[in-house]
C-alpha cells in the first residue's frame, strides 16, 4: 500500500552545474502533475512528466527544479560583422574628412558582433545527469509514500478486526431479536384480541408474523457485510489494491450496516451497529490518501 503523500528531494553539484529537485504530493482524485522548470531546462518537461507518470498513478504532484550553470560563458567575434561595422566607421571618418581615431570599444559593442555562446545542455551526457538526480528525488518520495502506507495498513487491517468481531456478535445476537419480535407479536395480538389464537386464526397469525419476520431479517445484510470485509482485506494482501476499489467497497460495507441498523432496533445491538459505522468512517477518511 503507498500513500499519495510524499515528499523527497535531491541534489547535485560539481565544477559546471548545481541541480536541486524536489517532489511534494498530496492527494486529489486523478493524477495532477505540475513541474517548475526554469527556462534553460524547460526543454526537459516531456522527461519529467514520463518518469514521474510511470512511478506516481494518483495526486497532486508539485515538482520544483532549480539549476545553475557555473560554467563561464563563450564568447566568440563575429568576424564578417565587426569588419563590416569598421568599413562604416571608417567611410564615415573619410566623410568627415577627419584624422580623429576611430571609436575600436564602440564597434565591439555593436549588435551581433560579440555572440555569447549558450552550453549545449541538450546533449545526451546532460539530460542522463538530471533524470538520476530525478530519479532520486523520486525514490526519496517513494521511499516516504510506502512507510505512509504501511501507517495506513496497520490501521485498516485493526479497524477490520474491530468490525468483525461487532458483525459476529451481531450474527449470534440476532436469532434471540428475532424470537422476541415473534413472541411480542403474538402478545400483542392475543391481548387485543382478548383470546388465545387457534386453529386457522393461528395459522394466519403465523404467516403474517412470518411474512414480518422476513422483511425484519437482517442475515442476508451480515452475510454480504461479511462479504465486503473479506473482500477488503484481500484487497489489502495484495499489490493491486487502489484507493478507489477501496472506497467503492467502504461505500457498499456503510449501505449494509445503515439497513442493519433499521431492521435490528434492539438496544443491545445499538453498540455494535455504530462502533462498525465509525470505523467504516474511519477507513473512507484514510483510504482517501491511498495511492
Amino acid at each position: 500500500m503507498k500513500s499519495m503523500t510524499g515528499f523527497g528531494k535531491a541534489g547535485y553539484s560539481d565544477d559546471n552545474y548545481e541541480i536541486n529537485i524536489e517532489i511534494k504530493s498530496v492527494n486529489s482524485r486523478f493524477l495532477d502533475l505540475k513541474i517548475k522548470l526554469p527556462y534553460e531546462i524547460s526543454f526537459l518537461e516531456p522527461v519529467f512528466s514520463k518518469t514521474i507518470s510511470q512511478r506516481i498513478k494518483r495526486g497532486k504532484v508539485d515538482v520544483y527544479v532549480n539549476f545553475l550553470s557555473k560554467k563561464p560563458p563563450v564568447l566568440e567575434l563575429n568576424e564578417e560583422t565587426v569588419k563590416t561595422y569598421w568599413d562604416l566607421y571608417s567611410r564615415a571618418k573619410e566623410v568627415l574628412k577627419t584624422d580623429a581615431d576611430l571609436p575600436f570599444a564602440n564597434v565591439l559593442s555593436e549588435k551581433d558582433v560579440i555572440a555569447i555562446r549558450k552550453d549545449d545542455l541538450e546533449s545526451g551526457d546532460f539530460i542522463e545527469l538530471v533524470s538520476s538526480v530525478l530519479e532520486k528525488a523520486l525514490a526519496e518520495h517513494q521511499k516516504m509514500a510506502q512507510n505512509e502506507g504501511r501507517s495506513m495498513l496497520e490501521f485498516l487491517t485493526a479497524s477490520l478486526k474491530i468490525m468483525k468481531k461487532s458483525i459476529d456478535k451481531l450474527q449470534k445476537a440476532f436469532p434471540k431479536y428475532k424470537k422476541e419480535i415473534h413472541n411480542k407479536l403474538k402478545t400483542n395480538v392475543e391481548t387485543i384480541l382478548k383470546d388465545k389464537l387457534e386453529g386457522d386464526d393461528y395459522k394466519r397469525f403465523l404467516q403474517e408474523t412470518a411474512l414480518y419476520i422476513e422483511k425484519a431479517d437482517v442475515n442476508e445484510e451480515i452475510v454480504r457485510l461479511q462479504h465486503h470485509l473479506e473482500k477488503f482485506k484481500n484487497k489489502l494482501n495484495t499489490d493491486s489494491e487502489s484507493g478507489k476499489s477501496l472506497n467503492f467497497i467502504l461505500q457498499e460495507m456503510l449501505r449494509e450496516i445503515n439497513t442493519i441498523g433499521s431492521k435490528f432496533t434492539a438496544t443491545s445491538a445499538f453498540d455494535d451497529i455504530l462502533t462498525i459505522k465509525e470505523e467504516i468512517e474511519k477507513c473512507r477518511e484514510l483510504v482517501q490518501n491511498v495511492e
